[in-house]
């Protein structure tokens, strides 16, 4: 995990970034879980939230006058790791996912602490409340 800055808009490109690699994860996390599983339907959600909070950060950036991918790469540039090179349990999804979600809210944490402006501070504490919602919602899977 980087370290916190102090500077507003890499905080605020150090959430989204993070976003676009859980989002990445979870395409395959997908993949593995059956769609009559629970499980399923409670990554189709968090994936829906994923897109909606890369979007706001997006729109922030814009607000402030910086460009998001200036700063950081698009998914196109990244390479994600083939995270199960078979078959995937419920629990290994859970729990890889789970992980990710711990450390997109360490960076949500860090970055609201080193915001001034009110519109990010908002988006990113909608983003905590949003964490806290789908890691309860894995939890009870």
């Amino acid at each position: 995990m980087a370290a916190p800055t102090d500077d507003p808009v890499t905080a605020l490109n150090a959430v989204l970034s993070e976003v676009i690699d859980v989002v990445q994860d979870l395409k395959q996390a997908h993949r593995k879980v059956p769609e009559t599983h629970a499980l399923h339907a409670a990554l189709d959600d968090l994936s829906r939230d994923l897109r909606t909070w890369a979007q706001r950060l997006i729109e922030q950036d814009e607000q402030l006058g910086v460009s998001p991918l200036a700063s950081i790469s698009s998914v196109a540039g990244r390479k994600p790791p083939n995270l199960w090179p078979g078959v995937a349990t419920d629990d290994e999804v859970r729990q890889l996912v789970g992980e990710h979600l711990d450390r997109l809210e360490h960076h949500v944490i860090a970055a609201r602490a080193a915001q001034a402006d009110e519109g990010s501070r908002v988006a990113l504490a909608d983003i905590e409340r949003g964490l806290v919602v789908h890691r309860e919602q894995l939890r009870r899977l």
